[in-house]
């Protein structure tokens, strides 16, 4: 495989990735990620367990969570922060280099 091809197949790999993103953001180019949400509803249940967690490490006596929502535990928050920090792990980024990694390497293995 040419350089040329080697290039060709990474920018193809690199080009469908999710994760990491950029994008102009006045004079400069901002790097951003992000997960999924079904709606407004839960994008602030997500926030209220991310801060409910910290409340949960810092103090970890009495009871964050508003009246209005008693079915909410300290075992569903630290829950709903573990399954937002699955959806940020960068799967996609790993597996689009280790194909670069194969690439590069099928090329090294036909010139040794």
């Amino acid at each position: 495989m040419t350089d040329t091809n080697k290039l060709h197949a990474i920018r193809e790999h690199i080009q469908n990735l999710s994760g990491l993103r950029e994008e102009s953001f006045g004079n400069r180019i901002r790097k951003t990620v992000g997960f999924e949400v079904l709606d407004q509803a839960d994008l602030i249940n997500s926030i209220s367990a991310l801060l409910e967690v910290c409340y949960y490490a810092l103090d970890g006596h009495g009871s964050f969570v508003e009246p209005k929502h008693p079915h909410k535990t300290p075992i569903a928050s630290v829950t709903k922060v573990i399954e937002m920090v699955i959806d940020l792990l960068p799967h996609d980024q790993m597996y689009g280099l280790d194909k670069i990694t194969e690439i590069l390497e099928d090329g090294a293995s036909k010139k040794a």
